[in-house]
């Protein structure tokens, strides 16, 4: 193979392309080549070799730009490149891009594998704390359950002595004084005969007793209803939200 020109002028290089495309009286075997990829240079053959100088410059021009590995080496340097497969391949490896790219993906990689074992040697440790998370869950619910019940059988102790209930125990208990004092009044009125002074007496005190009771309690139930509508009583929540 014909070494790389690296002064090569680009008129050297157009003419060596140009006379390359020439027809020939050398004899050449017939050379496979390989297909073109999208977004590449048109390929310079015999068939559509521009006939006009400035446009085979700007060709050879964009060769250069886009292949620059290439622009040096001679048409028959070229051919067996794409005549010889490991060749070709032993160029491309050789690039400086290629090259860096194979470096890049193999600290990739590496990395990868060295950020898989470190998943992997926590993957059990990760399980074990997730089922403790899972028990410490159920836990936590089992108690969240238990404090409600507890919480709902406090409300049930209060509910006796809440505002309402305290305010209907005073009307029950005055209501059945005043009915009790108004039966002895007349159980008392219904005696025939001479009533003796002493049952007097006695009647006399029990019915005063009674009675101041009566309205001893209906002047609590009247001052604490007052004030329970005024907001000025305290009250006992009769439920909880949850």
């Amino acid at each position: 193979m014909a070494g790389d020109s690296p002064h090569t002028s680009p008129e050297a290089a157009t003419r060596s392309i140009v006379r390359e495309f020439e027809p020939t009286t050398r004899t050449r075997g017939r050379t496979e080549l390989q297909p073109y990829e999208a977004k590449m240079p048109e390929p310079l053959n015999n068939y559509n070799l521009p006939k006009d100088r400035k446009e085979i410059e700007e060709k050879v021009g964009r060769l250069k730009e886009q292949f620059p590995t290439f622009a040096n080496k001679s048409a028959d340097d070229l051919e067996d490149l794409l005549r010889f497969e490991d060749l070709f391949q032993a160029h491309i490896d050789g690039l400086e891009q290629v090259q860096l790219m194979r470096t890049l993906e193999y600290e990739l990689r590496e990395e990868n594998e060295r950020l898989a074992e470190v998943n992997l040697s926590a993957e059990e440790e990760l399980r074990r704390m997730r089922d403790n998370v899972a028990e410490l869950q159920m836990f936590a619910s089992s108690l969240t359950t238990r404090l409600y019940e507890l919480v709902q059988e406090h409300l049930d102790l209060q509910k006796p002595y809440s505002p309402n209930a305290l305010l209907r125990r005073l009307k029950e208990e005055y209501r059945e004084m005043d009915q009790k004092s108004e039966e002895m009044s007349s159980s008392f009125m219904a005696k025939d005969g001479v009533v003796e002074a002493a049952q007097c007496e006695d009647f006399v005190r029990q019915y005063k007793d009674l009675r101041a009771r009566y309205h001893a309690s209906e002047s609590r139930c009247t001052l604490a209803e007052a004030a329970y509508k005024n907001g000025s009583l305290a009250g006992v929540p009769m439920s909880m939200d949850r």
